[in-house]
């Protein structure tokens, strides 16, 4: 999962130069065979910008070499997602698979670009489906181009529970990291092992229950850890659907709306399209609601002040903290630089220039990091002539 804490620690790489590449990639076909000759096109770019800014050959095939043994490397490629994100200095080499598509597009600049992630972390980006079922779950990440399994560390299904209860049965006391934080107000419990007078079916949803709880306990720590706010749609049968509903009570963005089937049964394509389904209408209703009240501040001569369009005001309020709401056209770069002195933005050219970022990218890094929403809207939905809206917190 790209989070909040890769896009902090990527934004405060002050560095030149630094290579940001994107590429779209796919999880199974025969279009598999063209992702790496893809990547291969785009590092010899990335070489050939990197001599323009003044590195002798060598040094430029230095820095991208991490990313270029990837190309020869037949395992890297049958683990893909839909997109594929790498990022390079002298210093440092990060990759990041993720559940949308992503342009085929090489930046060669001063710090990392992540625009093109930037929607995964944006108030309508990305959701959870936690597939679940007695013998087993899965925790995916998905938006709406893309999902992706979750390396959450989920426990076995109900038949390892009855397996220790059949031989070992100190073991299925609840761990200690799970006793500290009992939130469902249930003592910490044991399954019992096989007592004379139990019938199979009380053994047998003693251990469900069980197991329930520790898969509940997983999944509220591993969204707990990721700093995830997106919603968590369940895909369950009926049984397994009313225990862990009421185990997940930490979990707000639990959705009330579920997917009632047995994940089993359903191949990860049809999972994903009922699951986005149900969270569509929530973000577009979302995103609504932040465009009303914009217009709404806007056209009030009291809160005027809080809706702004000018990209300087954009800009120094989200280096403050002070950008409750950030509306902003998806695929838009505008290269500058944005002079505290004079409060004026310095547009540069099409392309990275000396000491000028993306402005709008820029812009939405700093509303997402100081705790702001991003909406990711059409041109259309902006007042003329805007290229973004932001809605202050004062």
């Amino acid at each position: 999962m790209f989070t909040k804490d890769d896009l902090g620690r990527l934004v405060a790489v002050d560095a030149a130069p630094a290579v940001s590449v994107f590429l779209p990639t796919h999880v199974a076909g025969r279009e598999i065979r063209q992702d790496p000759i893809r990547l291969r096109n785009l590092l010899g770019d990335a070489v050939e910008r990197l001599m323009t800014g003044g590195l002798r050959r060598p040094d430029a095939e230095a820095l991208v070499a991490p990313a270029s043994r990837l190309v020869d490397d037949g395992g890297f490629w049958r683990h893909q997602n839909n997109g594929l994100a790498l990022f390079m200095t002298r210093d440092l080499f990060e990759a990041h698979r993720v559940p949308m598509d992503l342009p085929e597009e090489v930046v060669v600049s001063k710090g990392f670009s992540v625009r093109p992630l930037l929607p995964l972390l944006a108030a309508e980006g990305s959701f959870m489906i936690l597939a679940a079922t007695a013998d087993g779950a899965r925790l995916y990440l998905a938006t709406r181009h893309g999902i992706s399994e979750e390396d959450a560390d989920l426990p076995g299904g109900a038949g390892d529970v009855h397996d220790e209860t059949d031989y070992d049965p100190n073991s299925l006391h609840q761990p200690g990291h799970m006793r500290h934080h009992d939130r469902r107000n249930v003592a910490a419990t044991s399954v019992k092992t096989h007592n004379f007078g139990e019938s199979p079916e009380e053994l047998r949803h003693a251990h469900l229950i069980e197991y329930l709880r520790r898969l509940a306990d997983r999944v509220e720590h591993h969204i707990a850890a990721a700093g995830f706010k997106g919603p968590l749609i369940l895909v369950a049968d009926d049984e397994v659907q009313g225990h862990l509903r009421g185990l997940l009570g930490n979990v707000p963005s639990l959705l009330h709306d579920a997917v009632n089937a047995n994940a089993e049964s359903m191949s990860i394509e049809d999972m994903h399209r009922r699951a986005f389904a149900l969270v569509r209408p929530l973000f577009d209703r979302d995103r609504g609601s932040a465009l009303d009240r914009f217009r709404a501040l806007a056209a009030d001569t009291e809160g005027r002040f809080r809706a702004v369009t000018r990209l300087e005001d954009i800009i120094r309020a989200g280096n403050e903290g002070r950008v409750d709401t950030l509306l902003v056209e998806g695929s838009v770069r505008l290269w500058g630089r944005y002079d505290t002195q004079t409060d004026r933005v310095i547009s540069a050219s099409n392309a990275p220039n000396g000491d000028s970022v993306d402005l709008l990218e820029h812009a939405t890094a700093q509303t997402l990091l100081r705790g702001g929403e991003v909406h990711v809207v059409s041109r259309s939905d902006l007042p003329p002539d805007a290229i973004a809206a932001a809605i202050l917190r004062y």
